[in-house]
C-alpha cells in the first residue's frame, strides 16, 4: 500500500498542516502518542512527538514489498498503490465483449448466435476478430433490448453489441481495434443524461457513431417519460450540450423534465442501421 504523502512530509520535516492529514489515521496516531497537535494563532499543525516510533509504525503499516504498481496486473497494482483492488481508475484491464452476429448462414459467429443466443470474445482479442469487408455495428445499452435483437436476413452483416449500463472505458477503447471497421455505427440507449453521456463516450472512440432517435419519441416522452430517471442524475463536466445527435433528446428532457427508458422504444429497423 502506498504511503500517504502527508505522512511522508511528517516524517521528513517533523510537521505537516493539520488540514492535510487524514482524520482517521491522525486519530490513531494521537491515541498512540506518536503525534501531537500544535496550535499557533489560527494555524494548526500535526507534529511528530516520537519520531522513532512514527517510523516503526509507518514501516509496519506501509511495508515496502518491492513491487512496482505499474508493472503489476490492474487489480494487483491497485492494491499495492492504494490498498484495495477497486481503488484505481479501473478494476479490470480486460472484459468480456458480448454480441450477436447476423451474417451469412455458414459464418461461425452467426451459427454461434443461433445456437447459444449470444457470442463473446475478450476485449484484448477484438483486434484478431476476422470480419467481412462490409458490416454494421449496433451498440445497445441495456440487456433486454439486446436480448431481443434479431437482424437475420439483413443484406449486410450486423453486429449487435451489449455495452451495459455503464460501459467500461476499456470496452469502448477496444472498439477502435477492429481490423475491419464497421461501415456505420448506431447507438441505442436510454434517453436521459446518463444514456446520452454513454453515447458521447462511444462517439469519442468511434466518431461516426449516430444516436438512434425513433420518429415517435415525442409521443413516447409525453406518455412514458419519468422524472425520477433524471432526479438523481447530473450532467457530467465533459457532457457536450451542443452535440448535434443529442440536441433533440436534450430538448425533450428539459421540456418534460423527465427521461425515457429505452425498453419502451422499439428496436431500430435495418433501415435505421444502414442509413
Amino acid at each position: 500500500m502506498k504511503r500517504p504523502s502527508w505522512l511522508t512530509t511528517l516524517v521528513d520535516r517533523g510537521a505537516v498542516a493539520h488540514s492535510a492529514a487524514n482524520p482517521k489515521i491522525l486519530a490513531e496516531l494521537i491515541t498512540l502518542g506518536i503525534v501531537a497537535i500544535k496550535t499557533a494563532g489560527i494555524r494548526r499543525s500535526v507534529i511528530s512527538a516520537n519520531p522513532e516510533q512514527l517510523r516503526k509504525w509507518l514501516d509496519a503499516r506501509y511495508p515496502d514489498h518491492g513491487m512496482v504498481p505499474d508493472a503489476a496486473h490492474v487489480r494487483e497494482g491497485n492494491i499495492v498503490r492504494s490498498g484495495g483492488s477497486k481503488a484505481g481508475d479501473s478494476a479490470h484491464g480486460v472484459f468480456s465483449f458480448q454480441f450477436k452476429w447476423f451474417g451469412k448462414e455458414d459464418d461461425l459467429w452467426t451459427q454461434m448466435t443461433r445456437t447459444y443466443g449470444v457470442a463473446a470474445v475478450l476485449t484484448d482479442r477484438l483486434a484478431d476478430f476476422t470480419l467481412p469487408a462490409r458490416w454494421r455495428l449496433l451498440t445497445i445499452e441495456n440487456w433486454e433490448p439486446f436480448f431481443r435483437t434479431d437482424y437475420s436476413g439483413a443484406p449486410v452483416p450486423v453486429m449487435a453489441a451489449y455495452l451495459g449500463g455503464n460501459a467500461p472505458g476499456s470496452v469502448l477503447e477496444a472498439l477502435k481495434t477492429f481490423s475491419t471497421p464497421p461501415e456505420s455505427v448506431l447507438h441505442f440507449g436510454d434517453y436521459d443524461w446518463e444514456g446520452l453521456y454513454i453515447f458521447q463516450r462511444l462517439q469519442k472512440v468511434l466518431p461516426q457513431a449516430r444516436l438512434y432517435i425513433p420518429d415517435n419519441i415525442e409521443a413516447l416522452f409525453r406518455q412514458f417519460g419519468k422524472r425520477n430517471l433524471i432526479d438523481k442524475q447530473k450532467r457530467k463536466a465533459l457532457f457536450d450540450e451542443k452535440n448535434t445527435n443529442c440536441i433533440p433528446v436534450i430538448q425533450l428532457i428539459e421540456q418534460h423534465n423527465a427521461g425515457l427508458e429505452q425498453e419502451i422504444v422499439g428496436l431500430p429497423e435495418w433501415t435505421h442501421i444502414s442509413s
